[in-house]
Protein backbone atom coordinates (compact mmCIF):
# COMPACT_ATOMS: atom_id res chain seq x y z
CA UNK A 1 0.00 0.00 0.00
CA UNK A 2 2.52 2.49 0.90
CA UNK A 3 4.52 1.93 -2.46
CA UNK A 4 1.51 3.34 -4.15
CA UNK A 5 2.92 7.14 -5.65
CA UNK A 6 1.46 9.09 -2.94
CA UNK A 7 2.48 12.77 -1.80
CA UNK A 8 2.12 14.97 0.83
CA UNK A 9 -1.24 14.73 3.36
CA UNK A 10 -2.48 11.77 1.54
CA UNK A 11 1.18 9.61 1.62
CA UNK A 12 1.07 10.31 5.35
CA UNK A 13 -2.37 9.25 5.65
CA UNK A 14 -2.01 5.82 4.26
CA UNK A 15 1.42 5.23 5.67
CA UNK A 16 -0.17 6.13 9.36
CA UNK A 17 -3.04 3.69 8.57
CA UNK A 18 -1.34 0.96 6.18
CA UNK A 19 -2.31 -2.11 8.38
CA UNK A 20 -5.46 -1.49 8.71
CA UNK A 21 -5.76 -0.68 4.76
CA UNK A 22 -3.84 -4.12 3.83
CA UNK A 23 -6.71 -5.94 6.34
CA UNK A 24 -9.56 -4.26 4.39
CA UNK A 25 -8.09 -5.40 1.22
CA UNK A 26 -7.48 -8.66 2.50
CA UNK A 27 -11.16 -9.08 3.30
CA UNK A 28 -12.38 -7.48 0.45
CA UNK A 29 -10.50 -9.81 -1.34
CA UNK A 30 -11.84 -12.96 0.78
CA UNK A 31 -14.90 -11.73 1.07
CA UNK A 32 -15.50 -10.80 -3.06
CA UNK A 33 -13.71 -14.66 -3.44
CA UNK A 34 -16.11 -16.28 -1.24
CA UNK A 35 -19.47 -15.47 -2.72
CA UNK A 36 -17.87 -16.31 -6.00
CA UNK A 37 -16.85 -19.43 -4.72
CA UNK A 38 -20.43 -20.27 -3.44
CA UNK A 39 -21.90 -19.42 -6.95
CA UNK A 40 -19.61 -21.30 -9.08
CA UNK A 41 -20.27 -24.41 -6.22
CA UNK A 42 -24.14 -23.93 -6.06
CA UNK A 43 -24.77 -24.04 -10.07
CA UNK A 44 -22.30 -26.81 -10.44
CA UNK A 45 -24.60 -28.53 -8.23
CA UNK A 46 -27.81 -27.53 -9.72
CA UNK A 47 -26.22 -28.36 -12.88
CA UNK A 48 -26.71 -32.34 -12.26
CA UNK A 49 -30.31 -31.85 -9.79
CA UNK A 50 -31.87 -28.93 -12.31
CA UNK A 51 -35.38 -29.40 -10.29
CA UNK A 52 -34.40 -30.70 -6.92
CA UNK A 53 -36.61 -33.69 -7.97
CA UNK A 54 -35.17 -36.62 -5.93
CA UNK A 55 -36.52 -39.21 -8.51
CA UNK A 56 -34.19 -37.29 -10.99
CA UNK A 57 -31.01 -36.20 -8.75
CA UNK A 58 -30.44 -39.36 -7.21
CA UNK A 59 -27.93 -39.42 -4.99
CA UNK A 60 -26.90 -35.69 -6.18
CA UNK A 61 -29.65 -34.09 -4.06
CA UNK A 62 -27.71 -34.35 -0.93
CA UNK A 63 -24.98 -32.52 -2.63
CA UNK A 64 -27.52 -29.95 -4.35
CA UNK A 65 -29.24 -29.28 -0.79
CA UNK A 66 -25.82 -28.78 1.18
CA UNK A 67 -24.59 -26.26 -1.39
CA UNK A 68 -27.79 -24.16 -1.41
CA UNK A 69 -27.85 -24.34 2.28
CA UNK A 70 -24.80 -23.28 2.87
CA UNK A 71 -24.40 -20.75 0.05
CA UNK A 72 -27.98 -19.20 1.80
CA UNK A 73 -26.18 -19.38 5.30
CA UNK A 74 -23.39 -17.75 3.64
CA UNK A 75 -25.09 -14.99 1.89
CA UNK A 76 -27.64 -13.78 4.80
CA UNK A 77 -24.44 -13.01 7.14
CA UNK A 78 -22.86 -11.60 4.38
CA UNK A 79 -25.75 -9.07 4.19
CA UNK A 80 -25.35 -8.25 7.63
CA UNK A 81 -21.67 -7.96 7.66
CA UNK A 82 -22.64 -5.13 4.53
CA UNK A 83 -24.72 -3.70 6.95
CA UNK A 84 -22.04 -3.11 9.59
CA UNK A 85 -19.91 -2.13 6.91
CA UNK A 86 -20.83 1.55 7.45
CA UNK A 87 -20.78 1.53 10.88
CA UNK A 88 -17.23 -0.07 10.80
CA UNK A 89 -16.18 3.01 9.17
CA UNK A 90 -17.46 5.55 10.88
CA UNK A 91 -16.08 4.16 13.68
CA UNK A 92 -12.51 3.88 12.28
CA UNK A 93 -12.45 7.57 10.53
CA UNK A 94 -13.94 9.01 14.01
CA UNK A 95 -11.14 7.00 16.12
CA UNK A 96 -8.09 6.19 15.21
CA UNK A 97 -8.20 8.75 11.75
CA UNK A 98 -8.97 12.03 13.27
CA UNK A 99 -9.61 12.22 17.04
CA UNK A 100 -6.47 10.63 17.34
CA UNK A 101 -4.39 13.11 15.82
CA UNK A 102 -6.50 15.56 17.93
CA UNK A 103 -5.79 13.73 21.31
CA UNK A 104 -2.38 12.96 20.81
CA UNK A 105 -1.19 16.15 20.07
CA UNK A 106 0.28 14.63 16.16
CA UNK A 107 -1.94 17.29 14.27
CA UNK A 108 0.50 19.96 16.00
CA UNK A 109 3.76 18.54 14.65
CA UNK A 110 1.48 17.81 11.22
CA UNK A 111 0.02 21.56 10.73
CA UNK A 112 4.14 23.11 11.10
CA UNK A 113 5.16 20.85 8.65
CA UNK A 114 3.80 22.57 5.68
CA UNK A 115 0.36 20.68 6.19
CA UNK A 116 -2.87 23.43 6.42
CA UNK A 117 -5.51 22.17 8.68
CA UNK A 118 -7.50 21.93 5.53
CA UNK A 119 -5.31 19.93 3.75
CA UNK A 120 -4.64 17.20 6.53
CA UNK A 121 -9.06 16.98 6.70
CA UNK A 122 -8.87 16.72 3.32
CA UNK A 123 -6.81 13.55 3.14
CA UNK A 124 -8.23 12.09 6.52
CA UNK A 125 -11.46 12.20 4.28
CA UNK A 126 -10.26 11.76 0.76
CA UNK A 127 -8.60 8.09 1.65
CA UNK A 128 -10.75 6.38 3.28
CA UNK A 129 -13.83 7.77 1.07
CA UNK A 130 -11.74 6.23 -1.87
CA UNK A 131 -11.37 3.11 -0.31
CA UNK A 132 -14.76 2.30 0.20
CA UNK A 133 -16.15 3.77 -3.24
CA UNK A 134 -13.95 1.30 -4.82
CA UNK A 135 -14.04 -1.63 -2.28
CA UNK A 136 -17.82 -1.42 -1.05
CA UNK A 137 -18.96 -0.90 -4.97
CA UNK A 138 -16.75 -4.32 -5.97
CA UNK A 139 -18.54 -5.86 -2.90
CA UNK A 140 -21.70 -4.63 -3.91
CA UNK A 141 -21.59 -5.93 -7.38
CA UNK A 142 -20.29 -9.37 -6.27
CA UNK A 143 -22.92 -9.86 -3.26
CA UNK A 144 -25.66 -8.91 -5.89
CA UNK A 145 -24.03 -11.40 -8.10
CA UNK A 146 -24.20 -13.87 -5.95
CA UNK A 147 -27.59 -13.27 -4.45
CA UNK A 148 -29.47 -12.78 -8.01
CA UNK A 149 -29.13 -16.35 -8.14
CA UNK A 150 -29.65 -18.13 -4.95
CA UNK A 151 -33.56 -15.41 -5.65
CA UNK A 152 -34.06 -16.87 -8.59
CA UNK A 153 -34.36 -20.52 -7.16
CA UNK A 154 -36.37 -18.63 -4.68
CA UNK A 155 -33.72 -19.43 -1.66
CA UNK A 156 -33.01 -16.34 0.00
CA UNK A 157 -34.76 -12.91 1.65
CA UNK A 158 -36.21 -10.85 -0.47
CA UNK A 159 -34.75 -7.72 -1.88
CA UNK A 160 -36.88 -5.55 0.40
CA UNK A 161 -35.84 -7.02 3.72
CA UNK A 162 -33.00 -4.44 5.28
CA UNK A 163 -29.86 -6.05 5.38
CA UNK A 164 -30.42 -7.24 1.80
CA UNK A 165 -31.76 -4.05 0.55
CA UNK A 166 -28.68 -2.45 1.82
CA UNK A 167 -26.03 -4.97 0.34
CA UNK A 168 -27.45 -5.00 -3.49
CA UNK A 169 -27.61 -1.34 -4.51
CA UNK A 170 -25.30 1.60 -4.35
CA UNK A 171 -26.89 2.83 -1.47
CA UNK A 172 -24.40 0.54 0.49
CA UNK A 173 -21.97 2.49 -1.08
CA UNK A 174 -23.67 5.94 0.10
CA UNK A 175 -23.92 5.18 3.31
CA UNK A 176 -20.00 4.18 3.49
CA UNK A 177 -19.64 7.54 2.43
CA UNK A 178 -21.59 9.17 5.06
CA UNK A 179 -20.01 6.85 7.41
CA UNK A 180 -16.53 8.66 6.58
CA UNK A 181 -17.94 12.07 6.91
CA UNK A 182 -19.91 11.30 9.95
CA UNK A 183 -16.51 10.08 11.45
CA UNK A 184 -14.34 13.03 10.84
CA UNK A 185 -17.14 15.65 11.68
CA UNK A 186 -17.44 13.47 15.61
CA UNK A 187 -13.89 13.30 15.98
CA UNK A 188 -13.24 16.90 15.34
CA UNK A 189 -16.23 17.87 17.80
CA UNK A 190 -15.37 15.11 20.60
CA UNK A 191 -11.10 15.18 20.10
CA UNK A 192 -11.27 11.72 22.41
CA UNK A 193 -10.64 8.52 20.27
CA UNK A 194 -13.03 5.94 22.62
CA UNK A 195 -15.81 8.44 22.95
CA UNK A 196 -15.67 9.69 19.10
CA UNK A 197 -16.06 6.14 18.25
CA UNK A 198 -19.09 5.40 20.49
CA UNK A 199 -20.85 8.40 19.69
CA UNK A 200 -20.08 7.97 16.14
CA UNK A 201 -21.85 4.21 16.16
CA UNK A 202 -24.88 5.87 17.70
CA UNK A 203 -24.77 8.31 15.43
CA UNK A 204 -24.63 6.76 12.15
CA UNK A 205 -26.75 3.62 13.62
CA UNK A 206 -29.64 5.72 14.17
CA UNK A 207 -29.42 7.66 10.38
CA UNK A 208 -29.44 4.20 9.07
CA UNK A 209 -32.43 3.25 11.19
CA UNK A 210 -34.48 6.33 10.93
CA UNK A 211 -33.99 5.93 6.73
CA UNK A 212 -34.65 3.17 6.74
CA UNK A 213 -38.35 3.53 8.10
CA UNK A 214 -39.12 6.14 5.80
CA UNK A 215 -37.99 4.06 3.00
CA UNK A 216 -41.37 2.76 2.04
CA UNK A 217 -42.20 6.62 1.55
CA UNK A 218 -38.97 7.35 -1.10
CA UNK A 219 -41.76 6.64 -3.83
CA UNK A 220 -45.22 6.37 -4.57
CA UNK A 221 -47.11 3.11 -3.40
CA UNK A 222 -49.30 0.81 -5.47
CA UNK A 223 -52.49 -0.10 -3.91
CA UNK A 224 -55.01 -3.29 -4.27
CA UNK A 225 -58.54 -3.01 -2.64
CA UNK A 226 -61.26 -5.77 -2.47
CA UNK A 227 -64.39 -6.98 -0.21
CA UNK A 228 -61.90 -9.92 0.63
CA UNK A 229 -59.10 -9.16 1.77
CA UNK A 230 -57.49 -12.39 2.34
CA UNK A 231 -57.80 -12.49 -1.33
CA UNK A 232 -56.12 -9.01 -2.28
CA UNK A 233 -53.24 -10.76 -3.92
CA UNK A 234 -49.71 -8.52 -4.86
CA UNK A 235 -47.38 -9.28 -7.46
CA UNK A 236 -44.67 -11.94 -6.73
CA UNK A 237 -41.40 -10.23 -5.17
CA UNK A 238 -43.21 -7.12 -3.50
CA UNK A 239 -42.49 -5.15 -0.91
CA UNK A 240 -45.80 -5.27 1.47
CA UNK A 241 -46.23 -1.41 2.86
CA UNK A 242 -49.34 -1.44 4.92
CA UNK A 243 -52.98 -2.77 4.75
CA UNK A 244 -56.11 -2.06 6.75
CA UNK A 245 -60.16 -2.31 6.07
CA UNK A 246 -62.28 0.36 5.73
CA UNK A 247 -66.45 0.13 6.93
CA UNK A 248 -69.40 1.28 4.16
CA UNK A 249 -68.94 4.78 5.50
CA UNK A 250 -65.12 4.81 4.59
CA UNK A 251 -63.75 4.79 7.95
CA UNK A 252 -61.04 2.55 8.89
CA UNK A 253 -61.60 -0.37 11.01
CA UNK A 254 -60.23 -3.31 12.17
CA UNK A 255 -62.82 -5.61 11.19
CA UNK A 256 -63.01 -7.47 14.31
CA UNK A 257 -66.71 -7.57 14.13
CA UNK A 258 -66.31 -10.40 11.69
CA UNK A 259 -63.43 -12.53 13.12
CA UNK A 260 -66.09 -15.07 14.83
CA UNK A 261 -67.95 -15.64 12.51
CA UNK A 262 -68.30 -18.82 10.26
CA UNK A 263 -68.12 -17.12 6.52
CA UNK A 264 -65.87 -14.40 7.94
CA UNK A 265 -65.60 -12.94 3.63
CA UNK A 266 -69.47 -13.08 3.91
CA UNK A 267 -69.45 -10.76 6.54
CA UNK A 268 -67.07 -8.41 5.44
CA UNK A 269 -69.55 -8.28 2.26
CA UNK A 270 -72.94 -7.82 4.75
CA UNK A 271 -70.84 -5.25 6.91
CA UNK A 272 -69.59 -3.40 3.18
CA UNK A 273 -66.00 -4.05 4.59
CA UNK A 274 -63.54 -3.40 1.68
CA UNK A 275 -59.71 -4.27 2.20
CA UNK A 276 -56.79 -2.36 1.25
CA UNK A 277 -53.28 -3.54 0.73
CA UNK A 278 -50.78 -0.88 -0.47
CA UNK A 279 -47.12 -1.92 -1.70
CA UNK A 280 -43.90 -1.49 -3.81
CA UNK A 281 -43.63 -3.98 -6.64
CA UNK A 282 -40.53 -5.42 -7.57
CA UNK A 283 -39.51 -2.74 -10.27
CA UNK A 284 -39.61 -0.05 -7.78
CA UNK A 285 -36.35 -1.47 -6.27
CA UNK A 286 -34.23 1.22 -8.09
CA UNK A 287 -36.39 4.10 -8.15
CA UNK A 288 -36.25 3.63 -3.90
CA UNK A 289 -32.50 2.58 -3.83
CA UNK A 290 -31.40 5.49 -6.38
CA UNK A 291 -33.40 8.30 -4.07
CA UNK A 292 -32.49 7.25 -1.36
CA UNK A 293 -28.99 7.03 -2.76
CA UNK A 294 -29.36 10.56 -3.31
CA UNK A 295 -30.73 11.66 0.22
CA UNK A 296 -27.65 9.84 1.81
CA UNK A 297 -25.19 11.59 -0.43
CA UNK A 298 -26.47 14.91 0.22
CA UNK A 299 -26.46 14.38 3.71
CA UNK A 300 -22.58 13.19 3.14
CA UNK A 301 -21.99 16.73 1.57
CA UNK A 302 -23.68 19.11 4.20
CA UNK A 303 -21.90 16.82 7.06
CA UNK A 304 -18.32 17.36 5.04
CA UNK A 305 -19.24 20.59 4.82
CA UNK A 306 -19.81 20.96 8.56
CA UNK A 307 -16.69 19.07 9.78
CA UNK A 308 -14.65 21.58 7.62
CA UNK A 309 -16.23 24.90 8.79
CA UNK A 310 -15.67 23.20 12.58
CA UNK A 311 -11.92 22.72 11.76
CA UNK A 312 -11.82 26.22 10.21
CA UNK A 313 -13.32 27.78 13.47
CA UNK A 314 -11.28 25.75 15.88
CA UNK A 315 -7.65 26.24 14.34
CA UNK A 316 -8.50 29.52 13.77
Amino acid sequence: MSAIALRGPAWVTVRQHRRPLWVALALLVLSAGTVVALRVWTASRQAKCPDGDITVCGDDIVQYSDAQSTSLWAMEYGAVGMLLIALLVAVFVAGPMVARDLESGTYKMLWTQSMTPRRWLTAKLAVPAIVVLVGVAVLTVVYRWGWMYLAKEKHIHSWYEPHVYLAIGPVSVAYALLAVAVGALVGLLVRRTVPAMAVTALVTGAVMVMLANARSGFWTTRTISGPNMNMLGTPEGAFPVAEWMTNAEGGRISGAQCWNDTDINQCYVHHGITGFREYHPASHFWPLQLVETGIVLALAALLTAAAFYVLRRRSA
